[in-house]
């Protein structure tokens, strides 16, 4: 139950922090903005609000508000909290314009064609999972499931929790069992039942599967994981694609060229996503896999050196 607590909340933690806060919205800063303009050579000063009074911003927009001149234009950058949407904003009939861009508003006035406003409109958010949309939430389960195994089993598949050393001494020279042995490992433990319990020959075989068996838990969550990362990308895929034939100008990609290579590769996110996912988790896999191997092959030979010792020559062994 402990295990199981951890994992839902090592889970939640893992979405919420991966994916992206879903409350902050932001994508843009107004820094973004003037440092594009810079690159372009274009020389901005930044003057108080009240230099520019014929520039009026919408009340109903919440944000950092700063005013600039670039070749003695004036303009207002407003950095919103979330995304903006147009048709939301209120009507201010007056003399000037304003442009949006995801969560910035540029407001100049209504005759002014400066180059910074195409700047402005050409701005391009950076990819992000937040991009991704709901699938985002699957896929950073995933990741957080296939770490959380990977590191629970590398840490439970350890020789100290398996097959400790000095059992492995011990069987080498042939003085097992000893009384400084406790039941910390699957190899003492299986020493325990054969030396107390004096089991049958099938009943201890059939226990030293049982800790085997235990040794490959959650192993099956890793290999869905593997399968349905990916899966769950290409589904992510499908949906975005849709979404883009959906928009396309009718006449085709006549004008439509740069929204559908865009949206191809906002796509294609979630694939990348969803390998980058499996297959790290099937490189962990096969380690684990390995290590299981030669750790249940050491109880193989535990096993039947005590079938030999304890059952077939009915010898009870007293610990040194």
């Amino acid at each position: 139950m402990a295990s199981l607590r951890k994992l839902f909340v090592l889970s939640l933690c893992g979405i919420f922090f991966l994916s992206g806060c879903p409350f902050d919205d932001k994508v843009f800063q107004n820094s973004d903005f003037l440092l594009t303009i810079s690159e372009k050579g274009l020389k901005y000063q930044p003057v108080p609000m009240g230099s520019l009074p014929k520039l009026i911003t919408h009340p109903d927009v919440s944000g950092k508000r700063e005013a600039y001149l670039v070749d003695d234009i004036g303009f207002i950058l407003v950095e919103g909290e979330a995304v903006i949407k147009a048709n939301l904003l209120s009507d201010l009939n007056n003399s000037s314009i304003n442009f949006i861009n995801e969560n910035l508003i540029l407001y100049t006035y209504s005759d002014n064609n400066h180059e910074f406003i195409e700047i402005f409109q050409n701005m391009k958010p950076p990819l992000s999972l937040n991009q991704t949309g709901i699938f985002k939430y699957p896929l950073a389960l995933c990741l957080v499931l296939a770490v959380f195994i990977f590191t629970e089993r590398l840490y439970s598949l350890r020789r100290g929790l398996t097959f400790p050393r000095k059992v492995e001494k011990a069987l080498q020279n042939g003085e097992f069992p000893d009384k400084r042995w406790k039941r910390r490992s699957a190899a003492e433990r299986i020493v325990h039942v054969a030396i107390h319990e004096h089991p049958s020959q099938e009943a201890l075989l059939s226990y030293a599967r049982l800790e085997i068996a235990a040794m490959e838990k959650g192993l099956y969550l890793l290999e869905a994981i593997i399968a349905g990362a990916p899966l769950i990308g290409l589904l992510g895929t499908a949906t975005g694609l849709v979404q883009v034939f959906s928009v396309l100008p009718s006449t085709g990609l006549s004008g439509g060229t740069e929204i559908f290579s865009e949206g191809i590769a906002l796509a294609l996110l979630t694939t990348i996503i969803g390998l980058g996912i499996a297959i790290p988790s099937l490189l962990g896999h096969a380690l684990l896999v390995r290590i299981i191997e030669k750790r249940s092959a050491s109880l193989d030979w535990l096993t039947a050196r005590l079938i030999d010792a304890t059952i077939q020559n009915k010898v009870s062994f007293v610990p040194k």
